[in-house]
């Protein structure tokens, strides 16, 4: 009698625990194909003033998109583990075919960065969009 209730148990824990890893898998899944397309990632609703504009512009990249910083392109390639995100520059004028990658440690391009002749400060790196703020 002791014996079946032991089985019982074990045959329980063996399903949450089964259970919770396929949860977890599929929530992975999940997060690398389809990414969270959340509030702070989209642009603002409400523009902000032209004196505003002009002194702070962002960058929205999504996963391998480009982006124009001056006579530079900039390209997100994503997260680098969880710690670490990387961007491409290519200059056209030198050799458009060539990139220049660039990595970041997040809590260091949280205070501030210098790409393509520029400064930007970091938002949100998450893996498949950036967000970067120029800084004047």
């Amino acid at each position: 009698m002791d014996n079946a209730g032991q089985n019982h148990w074990l045959s329980i824990t063996a399903y949450v625990v089964i259970s919770l890893s396929v949860l977890t898998l599929l929530l992975l899944f999940v997060d690398t194909y389809f990414p969270d397309r959340s509030s702070n990632l989209m642009p603002r609703q409400n523009p902000p003033a032209a004196a505003d504009r002009a002194r702070q512009q962002n960058l929205f990249f999504r996963l391998g998109q480009e982006k124009a910083a001056g006579k530079a392109l900039l390209v997100y390639r994503g997260l680098v583990g969880s710690s670490e995100f990387q961007i491409d520059v290519i200059i056209p004028e030198l050799d458009p075919h060539v990139s220049y990658p660039y990595r970041f440690k997040i809590s260091e391009a949280k205070k501030t960065l210098r790409l393509a002749s520029r400064n930007y400060r970091l938002i949100t790196a998450r893996t498949a969009a950036l967000e970067l703020e120029q800084i004047q």
